[in-house]
């Protein structure tokens, strides 16, 4: 089960059950306030909002409307043409895991991540033959400034390698797509059975927790320089939004932490 729309207005957000296939293109017209939307709450299967403990959006001011009209530009950006799988395992660096037959395990880097992280300009996968542990560094991700780790949420051995993917960020800092393997383990651990990683719908709670941690962020830094941020055109005529350049370089080392350790 899975879905995927390229959101072309930059003032639209895609229903986290768009993401994940259940809906067509149907836009969130809430900032991911699920907990007030009577549509997650029925296809989630719970009450209706605001049953127990109603409570009234707040009042804002011109200054914080501005700020909320930003974010909600710049979240746009990061997840246009992200997806979810709910058929997928999600663990918390930032890893899918999709099944590809007995102990085999194709591994990717979550789409939104991925943006959040722009601009790449190289994976440095791990070989193949390469045996690691459950959570040991095993790649890594290189922008201009620093790396970050890739890590797996299951022990294994690498079997394959995308070089495709490989060779196309150290080109154009781009992969092909959100459903893009970086490289495949044999493993003999059974994603179901590890804790820590997210499948089906508890897949669109961790999504929304990291969307409102990269909002929580945007909200700080935004308030803090008291002027809107721009977004460059990346090589293919996308827009690229550069979150360091608007986080600053220490809140953006926060956000990279907390959305592949958190």
């Amino acid at each position: 089960m899975n879905g995927s729309r390229n959101w072309k207005s930059s003032e639209e957000l895609p229903c986290v059950w768009s993401l994940a296939g259940v809906l067509g293109m149907h836009p969130c017209d809430r900032g991911y306030d699920c907990d007030s939307c009577e549509l997650f709450h029925a296809l989630s299967g719970r009450g209706a909002p605001g049953e127990e403990s109603p409570v009234r959006a707040p009042i804002l001011s011109q200054r914080e409307r501005e700020i909320e009209a930003d974010v909600g530009r710049i979240v746009s950006e990061v997840m246009n043409g992200c997806r979810l799988d709910l058929d997928r395992w999600y663990g918390r660096d930032g890893i899918w895991l999709s099944s590809g037959g007995p102990g085999d395990l194709d591994v990717g880097l979550v789409g939104c991540v991925w943006r959040v992280l722009q601009p790449v300009r190289e994976v440095v996968p791990p070989r193949s033959g390469l045996s690691f542990e459950r959570g040991e560094t095993c790649g890594w991700l290189v922008r201009s400034d620093r790396a970050i780790p890739i890590r797996v949420p299951v022990s294994g051995t690498v079997t394959d390698v995308n070089e495709q993917v490989v060779s196309n960020v150290q080109r154009s800092g781009q992969v092909d797509g959100p459903d893009a393997w970086l490289f495949r383990i044999n493993s003999s651990m059974n994603p179901t059975e590890v804790s820590r990683l997210f499948r089906g719908e508890d897949t669109l709670v961790w999504h929304l927790r990291k969307l409102r941690i990269l909002k929580g962020y945007l909200r700080e830094a935004l308030d803090t320089a008291g002027e809107g941020v721009g977004l460059v055109m990346a090589d293919g005529g996308y827009p690229e939004t550069n979150l360091e350049s608007i986080l600053g370089t220490d809140r953006f080392s926060a956000l990279v932490e907390a959305l592949f350790r958190g």
